[in-house]
């Protein structure tokens, strides 16, 4: 096995869904187009502003700290009704009443370096939370993920135009993401498993497998 489940080898999700098929949404515009069919067809991972869309996913994902303090009022209803929600695992004694009530739900697991890792990460949420889903899914034991919305578009176009904006990303956090991304892929070639890339055309296509949206309606 190619990462480590010391701290949570009793963890409820792990092994849940061996051998089955997830959709992981990334953010991007590409993603108004998909099909909801298809996203009803097969369990899902949404992160950070899905709700935006509207669509809730299966399972949930946000690792970024200033969107849960900055939104977390607008992420509420998202994380209450997913069946998982995977949250960054923080906390201060400053931490916003909103954001501390998201905590208290019962469905939300807390995302750290030991929740998964692979080996070779230099970022623990690799710097998109496009790889953190794909680590859930991972250790969820999903044999294939199909991977739609990530359109690793460098104006950072989202699905949305009321998709909320939280900074600028510079070349260092792009050629971060990109490293990770491969890095997830090996993890899940060498398990025999698939990512197969829906997205447009990007470098992705140099190590995910790619698809079309049509083979899985």
């Amino acid at each position: 096995m190619t990462n480590s489940w010391e701290k949570y080898v009793d963890r409820y999700w792990v092994d849940t869904h061996v051998g089955e098929t997830v959709v992981v949404m990334g953010n991007g515009a590409s993603l108004k187009d998909v099909p909801i069919e298809l996203l009803h067809k097969y369990p899902t991972f949404g992160t950070n502003h899905i709700y935006v869309l509207p669509f809730q996913p299966t399972y949930y994902v946000c690792v970024d700290e200033l969107l849960l303090d900055t939104y977390p009022h607008k992420i509420y209803d998202v994380v209450a009704q997913s069946n998982i929600a995977f949250l960054s695992d923080y906390f201060s004694n400053s931490m916003m009443p909103s954001t501390w009530r998201l905590y208290q739900l019962p469905n939300v697991v807390r995302y750290d370096e030991y929740t998964q890792w692979f080996p070779g990460e230099a970022w623990v949420a690799g710097g998109t939370v496009t790889y953190v889903a794909l680590k859930m899914a991972y250790g969820m034991g999903f044999d294939t993920v199909l991977l739609v919305g990530c359109d690793r578009d460098k104006e950072w176009n989202h699905f949305s135009d009321d998709y909320p904006a939280l900074g600028d990303r510079n070349q260092r956090i792009l050629d971060g993401q990109e490293y990770h991304l491969r890095l997830v892929g090996e993890a899940y070639k060498k398990d025999g498993r698939r990512i197969i890339n829906l997205s447009p055309p990007s470098a992705l296509d140099e190590f995910y497998e790619r698809g079309s949206i049509e083979e899985y309606l």
